[in-house]
């Protein structure tokens, strides 16, 4: 009963991480394409889903210790460990769900990094493109008719020597 609860558990986070995987898929695409509207959707998404899964954790630890206090195992032993003793018992369900958990777990890790990487430099371009908006706009040189530079407080102007 204890491995039934734990293999229902385990399938309630799976899917959580696939709904997380599928949600920060379309935040690279969104991020790619700039549209600031769609991302912002998805960050209420994102938090929605990772609500859900921090909700589901306690129950799926309530299942695995309740396995592991069947199976009178060390209460230090991680869900990695537990399958691999399960499954020398012949319950493979367990090492299977485990290793798909990982594997979503993985391509999450991975798709954070990346959309991260991509909102760093997004955020770095934008940074230095005003830093160069910011030069011109404040620059106060004029191209005088006289043909050198003259001190103003207002934008530069190109005045043609022969006007």
């Amino acid at each position: 009963m204890e491995i039934k609860k734990l293999a229902e558990a385990l399938v309630i986070q799976s899917k959580y991480f696939k709904q997380l995987v599928i949600c920060l898929e379309r935040e690279t695409g969104e991020l790619s394409n700039v549209n600031l509207e769609a991302m912002a959707e998805l960050n209420k998404e994102k938090e929605d889903i990772a609500s859900r899964i921090e909700s589901h954790t306690e129950p799926l630890k309530k299942a695995l210790i309740d396995v592991i206090q069947r199976e009178g195992l060390d209460h230090e032993i991680t869900l990695g460990d537990l399958a691999v003793i399960l499954k020398k018992k012949g319950n493979l369900e367990i090492t299977r769900l485990y290793s798909e958990l990982k594997q979503l777990a993985d391509r999450n890790r991975q798709l954070l990094v990346l959309n991260k990487e991509i909102a760093e430099r997004f955020a770095e371009s934008v940074g230095s493109t005003i830093e160069i908006l910011t030069r011109v706009v404040n620059q106060s040189n004029f191209y005088g008719s006289s043909g050198g530079y003259q001190q103003r407080t207002t934008g530069s102007v190109l005045i043609n020597r022969e006007a």
